[in-house]
């Protein structure tokens, strides 16, 4: 087993939860997990992680504040105490948890793996443009959004719910795209894959 499969399986395994609105919690834990080794993977691929992305883009930003804030749930979710062992105080960051959050470290995990130059499953090709549609804002002042508009058009303005339904009906439809699925760029293996799985 490599670096590159755990990361496929954990990221693999926290979009299918995500996609069938199961625990956020999970989610968020193996989504972590799984973007802390895809922006190695990335690294170790020559390309530049999301981590670069915020550092050159964001001011007054430094790589210990940005791993607080990314870490923060992720701690408090896997760990009840503190290193010298006192129990972690995290009762009030707990309540503040949103699953709305698992949209960007889904986001940030799945790019990464990309850039590292590995297939993408359908699902998370599709999830980006989502969550770009979603978050028009993540966006830079001089990218267009008119073909994300156009596979989803006014979905920042939908309810959870819908925004959910619409992207379930994308991946359904890119998925009858014999183009797209049989493209090298694409991993064909189902999400959550089976032990020792191979078949790509």
């Amino acid at each position: 087993m490599t670096k590159a499969e755990i990361a496929r399986r954990q990221l693999g395994a926290a979009l299918d939860m995500f996609l069938r609105g199961q625990d956020p919690v999970s989610v968020h834990c193996l989504a972590m997990a799984g973007c802390e080794i895809a922006e190695w993977l990335a690294e170790n691929a020559g390309a530049k992680a999301f981590k670069t992305h915020i550092l050159t883009n964001v001011p007054d930003t430094n790589i210990k504040e940005i791993r607080r804030l990314q870490r923060q749930y992720w701690n408090a979710f896997k760990h009840a105490t503190e290193r010298d062992g006192k129990d972690r105080e995290d009762d009030e960051l707990l309540r503040t948890f949103n699953p709305d959050v698992n949209d960007h470290m889904l986001y940030i995990g799945w790019r990464d793996y990309g850039m590292a130059g590995l297939a993408l499953p359908i699902e998370a090709q599709v999830f980006e443009p989502w969550y770009l549609a979603k978050y028009p804002e993540k966006l830079s002042s001089e990218a267009s959004l008119a073909g994300i508009d156009h596979v989803f058009p006014n979905l920042s303005r939908l309810s959870s719910d819908e925004q959910h339904e619409k992207l379930a009906e994308a991946i359904a439809k890119w998925r009858q795209c014999v183009a797209v699925m049989e493209h090298p760029g694409t991993d064909r293996r189902p999400l959550v894959m089976q032990w020792r799985q191979t078949e790509r």
